[in-house]
């Protein structure tokens, strides 16, 4: 009994002495922990910008992982080049009760490349802890600190950074020459136990007792849903190269003249053989397509990440010599070729990311993650994506479309926005020719075509061997049971941006035998319950549909002989704020016509009209299995 009484009390001295570092997990607030994967007890990040053209970055991360999903909430890594210095890195492991169980010092975490196997060569590693817990939960606390010749990328503060994942205390602190100016945005503080010091060198946030957020179908992303701080200044440094951003079109001059203009460098050589190229075209935009048809023969993509912090573009004559580059050098080297034919266009920064992420324009810093060319025809511009040899000349996938961009002109920075493409253009159009057996069988032909966003869906299909290709169909096509495809045939029109499939199909048991009679459901691609949005009990966020969308399907179906239709379904005709469903039922003697369309309206909808949307999709998944009585006559 004693000695029991004696573990206890070493437990508990134990817990109060790690509940003042916050290493203890046992004494997590339970409103923070409750269903998280983690939670950050102590954070504290500092950016000491004291020094001329030198960010010193200081982070110390106190986290309490509770399973395998809240490993990747330590972060317990740094990034380093030639330009960026790892001064130290640290990481202690601490059990359930707070008792250290192991020190890791530098040189136990692993060094690798940051980069993936496509890229050709570049500088940039990563220092990171390759930890595997023997139980949970644990808490972690890592320390690190690095020194860079770049202050033109500030990381933003984020106390809530993680999906399910609470926060019980974070610290963000900017340290800066007194003579600098400090610009900051701050988005959804509201609501939240954040407190701001201002002093004459620092700038001080604080962040206490934060609830995790968890994630939700088709919502904003995280950093659109919690406290969110971007720090900023006039002058900045990339890579010790010194830069301007009081307005976007003095950045705009200061990244072409400093990081682009003096790398288009073709030699006479390549600029005749560029003219001759377009010998006899008429318009500038018939050379355009001209040049750009020529990049896509020549050139291939490979990822290239040095040089002024993977931010300037290889020389275009290298990349004319070599026959690659990444998004950078083949936006630039395509540029060099149009400016050798009389073709003005842009060298143009943007994010590249399926959810239409635009540049923050009331940010005037380093931003964006791609590059793409944007051509001047007439009083349009002309977006074109460089990086890849099959599309079409103008078009701009979900990866590029609709957002804010910046581009690069002789008289500095202009804002502009990548090609939207409209609710009526992003088109699904199936048609689909079935007979019908008195076996139940169904044989037929469908026709896809496929544009706007959803044209880049069909690219990759061209690609894919026979087996690949019907195991494709199988999949998209799930519908309909016992399926099988042949005489596949796929047609590509690039000038007009639409991508048609078509193929016979082949089905047994398609419709349900009932006596001497069928149960025949019209809709062979209908949806199934999976595509129901999941249901929430206390949704927190906003519906966010990102693009308006059209799917039609016309579908004929031939009776055999000796049978007639019962009853037809009644048409439907369901509008909504966010979408409508339409479907029409019709006979003629033998014949079976149906017809279906399914249109969402882009658009933010409150969050009270979640339940309303995936009533709809009910509403959908339920008519789209309407069967009709095929009668023996």
């Amino acid at each position: 009994m004693a000695k029991k009484l004696l573990l206890l009390l070493f437990v508990a001295s134990s817990v109060a002495f790690s509940q003042d570092l916050k290493l203890s997990a046992l004494t997590v607030n339970p409103e923070l922990s409750e269903g998280a994967d983690s939670v950050f007890r102590n954070e504290e990040i500092t950016l000491d910008l004291s020094r001329e053209g030198k960010l010193k970055t200081l982070i110390s991360r106190v986290v309490t992982v509770y399973n395998k999903a809240g490993l990747g909430d330590v972060a317990a890594y740094v990034g380093y080049d030639n330009n960026t210095k790892v001064n130290s890195i640290e990481a202690y492991i601490y059990d359930l009760s707070g008792k250290e169980r192991e020190h890791f010092k530098e040189r136990d975490f692993k060094d690798v490349s940051a980069v993936d196997g496509g890229t050709l060569y570049a500088d940039s590693r990563v220092l990171y802890l390759d930890y595997t817990p023997t139980t949970y939960p644990f808490t972690v606390h890592f320390i690190s600190e690095t020194t860079s010749e770049t202050t033109a990328f500030l990381r933003p503060w984020m106390p809530l950074s993680r999906y399910k994942s609470g926060t019980e205390f974070s610290k963000f602190t900017v340290i800066y020459p007194p003579k600098q100016t400090l610009h900051v945005k701050e988005t959804h503080l509201d609501g939240y136990a954040i407190e701001k010091e201002e002093l004459a060198d620092r700038t001080v946030w604080t962040a206490k007792d934060l609830a995790p957020v968890t994630w939700e179908y088709s919502a904003p992303d995280l950093d659109q849903r919690v406290p969110r701080v971007k720090c900023f200044f006039d002058t900045f440094y990339l890579s010790g190269v010194p830069g301007i951003a009081k307005t976007w079109k003095d950045f705009g001059r200061w990244m072409y003249t400093d990081l682009v203009k003096d790398t288009q460098d073709l030699d006479q050589a390549t600029i005749t053989e560029a003219q001759a190229l377009v010998a006899g075209l008429e318009t500038d935009e018939e050379k355009a397509r001209a040049i750009y048809q020529y990049v896509q023969d020549k050139v291939r993509y490979i990822s290239v990440q040095v040089e002024i912090g993977g931010w300037k573009p290889m020389n275009a004559s290298d990349v004319h010599r070599l026959g690659y580059g990444d998004c950078k050098a083949l936006s630039n080297y395509t540029q060099s070729l149009l400016k050798a034919v009389g073709i003005k266009s842009y060298y143009t920064v943007l994010y590249g990311k399926s959810d239409k992420e635009s540049l923050d324009t009331d940010v005037v810093a380093m931003q964006g993650n791609h590059a793409i060319l944007g051509v001047q025809l007439g009083d349009e511009i002309q977006f074109l994506e460089c990086t890849s040899q099959e599309t079409p000349f103008g078009y701009m996938g979900s990866f590029t479309d609709d957002r804010e961009v910046l581009l690069l002109t002789e008289d500095g920075g202009k804002l502009a926005r990548t090609t939207k493409y409209e609710q009526d253009e992003n088109r699904v159009a199936l048609e689909a020719a079935f007979k019908f057996d008195a076996s139940g069988g169904l044989e037929g032909t469908i026709t896809r075509a496929s544009s706007g966003i959803f044209y880049a869906n069909r690219m990759s299909l061209a690609r894919l061997d026979q087996k690949d290709l019907s195991d494709y169909y199988y999949k998209a096509f799930d519908a309909i049971n016992g399926l099988s495809v042949s005489n596949i045939q796929l047609n590509n029109d690039r000038m007009n941006v639409v991508y048609t499939e078509s193929l016979d199909a082949r089905a047994t048991n398609y419709g349900s035998k009932v006596g001497a009679n069928f149960l025949l459901r019209l809709n062979a691609f209908a949806l199934g319950r999976d595509a129901i949005p999941p249901k929430y009990a206390h949704r927190k966020s906003e519906l966010i549909i990102l693009r308006g969308t059209t799917q039609e399907d016309k579908i004929a179906i031939t009776l055999p002989e000796g049978y007639e239709v019962g009853a037809l379904p009644e048409d439907v005709v369901i509008e909504e704020q966010f979408g409508s469903y339409h479907t029409t039922f019709r006979r003629e003697g033998t014949q079976l016509y149906y017809t279906r369309t399914l249109k969402f309206n882009e658009g933010n909808y409150p969050v009270a009209q979640y339940e309303n949307y995936r009533d709809f999709y009910k509403a959908v998944v339920r008519n789209d299995s309407q069967k009709v009585l095929i009668q023996k006559i």
